[in-house]
């Protein structure tokens, strides 16, 4: 992407590739993931979820050598065997970490949070990378974004401009709710739906990021004039319902929103959009994971192009 003197552009990234890219002894998954991430030449910040056993050998290097980019310390799930990680890529020579990364309130998050703080061209830049819990809108609601939420507007010590990027495990505003509630398997209902007083199911629970964004964060599907295509619901048979679980918001008053879209979508959840090539590559990511990437591109600015919310 282009730096001029006012302004840079910045490539993000975030995808969860679903047991590390690994199927037993099988490394094709992880081997094609990398093949894909490395075909994006203009890639600027990666946010890798569920990168398991990529502790052992040299995985998170592969990766690595493979972009270009420089991996910040991973974070571990602080539920299960320890094995599950996330982790935060950035390309050093655009981005200038200001100061050591931190997993962000280490064992509220059932995954995992990060929090970068970097020097884009003269003006500070906050990053924060999410895997919200799969379990319980609640337990999103009430234990897990609200330490998102904090960034939301100007918190001490830290940029007033910033990007999240999260697996949020959860429906964005816009995802209809399906004609047949059978479509989704009962046995999940826990994790989607609001769960009411009288112990009936209501339809999507959509709280957490409801309180991100009154919490001053701004959903980029705004500034883009096409909505961007769901980024679940082609892999499992019995969970066919297309949904926007993959999701980035921006905050601050110097970020430009310049294209927000899910790469590699099938046709088949919105027919009647044109999709685009997935950038440098004849893969299909459908085949490479439950979840496709969610993709992100912003002009940092200077000065404010925006007044304060």
């Amino acid at each position: 992407m282009t730096t001029h003197t006012d302004a840079t552009d910045l490539d993000l990234l975030g995808w969860n590739v679903l047991n590390g890219g690994i199927d037993g002894d099988q490394e094709y998954r992880r081997e094609r993931q990398i093949d894909f991430l490395a075909s994006l030449p203009d890639l600027d910040v990666l946010w890798i979820m569920e990168a398991t056993n990529w502790h052992e050998g040299n995985r998170f290097a592969d990766l690595a050598d493979a972009t270009g980019l420089t991996a910040l310390p991973y974070v571990t799930s602080a539920n299960g065997d320890g094995i599950n990680h996330s982790c935060l890529y950035y390309r050093a020579d655009k981005l200038r970490l200001t100061s050591p990364s931190r997993e962000l309130a280490r064992g509220a998050f059932h995954h995992g949070a990060t929090r970068a703080q970097f020097e884009v061209n003269g003006v500070r830049l906050l990053v924060l990378g999410a895997h919200l819990t799969y379990s319980s809108p609640a337990a999103r609601l009430l234990l897990e974004v609200p330490h998102l939420a904090d960034y939301g507007q100007p918190f001490p010590g830290w940029p007033e401009d910033g990007v999240l990027i999260m697996d949020s495990n959860g429906p964005d505003l816009h995802d209809p709710e399906p004609e047949d509630w059978s479509a989704v398997p009962q046995n999940l209902w826990h994790r989607y739906r609001e769960w009411r007083p009288d112990g009936s199911y209501g339809g999507w629970d959509t709280q957490a990021l409801k309180m991100l964004l009154k919490s001053g964060w701004r959903d980029p599907q705004i500034d883009v004039p096409i909505r961007r295509k769901p980024t679940v619901g082609f892999w499992y048979e019995n969970e066919k319902v297309p949904l926007h679980l993959d999701q980035a918001l921006v905050t601050g008053q110097r970020i430009e929103v310049v294209d927000y879209r899910t790469l590699g979508a099938p046709r088949s959840f919105a027919p009647d959009i044109p999709t685009p090539d997935t950038p440098g590559t004849d893969l299909a990511l459908t085949d490479l994971a439950d979840h496709l990437p969610v993709h992100l591109q912003i002009r940092l600015h200077r000065d404010p192009i925006r007044s304060a919310s």
